[in-house]
Formats: C-alpha cells, structure tokens, sequence
C-alpha cells in the first residue's frame, strides 16, 4: 500500500473512534484562551502558596477534590485540603511550592469544558539542617462545569530532593 492509501486508511479507521469517544474539534483560539487563563491560575496559585494565603490558595479548589500527596498522602475534600495547608503554612521552615506545568490539554465533553495539566513542581523549605528542595511531577484535572476553571483533584510524585535539609 503506498503512502496515501495509509493515510486514508487511517483516517477511516480513526473516524468511527472519534464519533465513539465523543471527540468534537473545538477552535484553537477558545482553547488557546483556556490554556492562557488555566496558566494564570497556575501563577496566582503559585504566588499565593509563597505568600502563604490560604484563602487565595484555595481559590481554585472544586467543592469535589481529590489529592493524592507527593509521598502518598490523600486529601479526600476541599476541608481536607484546605486544613493540610493551613498546617503546611504553619510548618517551621516551610517556603513554597513552585508548579510548572509543561502540558495543558483542554477538551470538551458533554458541554463541560475540561482540563488536563502535566509538570513539575518543586518545594522550598528553610530548615535547621539546611535548605531543602523536594521535587517531582505532578498532574491536575481541572473542570468549568461551573463556569469558572476549578481543580477536580491532583495527584504529585515525589521523585527526589536536593539540598542538605533533605
């Protein structure tokens, strides 16, 4: 088979699993824009979570959220995350967090706009032995059900820590 009869076969073949999974083509610039306005959240969370302001901190959480800790530890509810903070915050030598996400993936199902970020995240903390830099990837479900961009859950790898506090 030459090269266009591939593709064509491709293309049939992918046709029927796109109808299947729901899969719709959507605008570049609308998702372009949720991309952009999904990183902004990112950077107002970041910067909240350097401030060490619960309140903006939690700004993004949905009223259904699920976290899966870097060293397994699990948020079962907003409540649950919003007091895992406030501890953190009061933490002796905690800093920050840093996330940066390298991918978002937005797509639409159902009427209901959704989101996928992938990245790396980074800890700060000052401590009596030394800085130490705690590091890993994370991944971060969002969902506009409501209208605005909120997290559904998140889930964080610890792959490692630099510095001699670790």
């Amino acid at each position: 088979m030459n090269r266009l009869g591939v593709v064509l076969a491709l293309a049939v073949c992918a046709a029927p699993v796109a109808a299947q999974t729901g899969l719709r083509a959507k605008s570049s610039t609308v998702y372009a824009r949720e991309i952009a306005s999904l990183r902004t959240l990112r950077a107002q969370n970041n910067r909240a979570l350097a401030a060490h302001d619960l309140d903006a901190t939690m700004r993004i959480v949905g009223k259904d959220f699920v976290l899966v800790g870097g060293n397994s530890g699990i948020d079962r509810s907003r409540e649950d995350d919003r007091k895992a903070w406030a501890e953190e915050f009061a933490r002796p030598g905690f800093d920050r967090y840093i996330r940066t996400p390298a991918r978002i993936e937005v797509g639409e199902r159902k009427g209901v706009l959704r989101a996928a970020e992938l990245g790396k995240w980074e800890g700060i903390n000052h401590l009596a032995a030394g800085e130490s830099r705690p590091y890993g990837s994370y991944f971060v479900h969002w969902s506009k059900a409501t209208g605005e961009w909120k997290m559904v859950s998140e889930t964080y790898v610890t792959l490692g820590c630099h510095g001699r506090g670790c």
